[in-house]
């Protein structure tokens, strides 16, 4: 368990920063690139990664909750439906990390002058 900032900073190793931003697998990383720039069914994503069309399902779930992905329902000409999925631009995901570090800077720094201001007179 983290008890610290600075042991956050010391633990932070991921080899793509989307697994530490959004806490996503390797599996989730894989098929995102894997959308990146195209639409694709599961039984599409599935062949390319590898992986069962269940894994992928929940990795997609938790990609689209994430904000990483969206679907888009299209209709069979003979009637029905089906769902292909598409990464959102990696340009649009790296300019809400960078918001949202801004955000959490901005906190922390007011944390810390709150913490002068508390402890400014005592001292030695």
């Amino acid at each position: 368990m983290i008890r610290s900032i600075r042991e956050a900073i010391s633990a932070l190793k991921c080899d793509n920063v989307l697994e530490c931003f959004f806490g996503l697998n390797e599996l989730e990383v894989l098929i995102y690139r894997c959308l990146v720039g195209k639409a694709m069914k599961i039984q599409e994503i599935a062949k390319e990664v590898g992986r069962g069309e269940n894994a992928v399902y929940k990795s997609l779930q938790k990609l689209t909750a994430c904000g990483l992905v969206f679907r888009e329902k299209k209709c069979f000409e003979c009637g029905g439906y089906y769902y292909v999925y598409r990464a959102v631009s990696p340009d649009k995901v790296a300019e809400e990390m960078k918001k949202e570090v801004k955000k959490l800077n901005e906190r922390l720094l007011d944390a810390i002058g709150e913490f002068e201001k508390n402890f400014s007179n005592f001292r030695i």
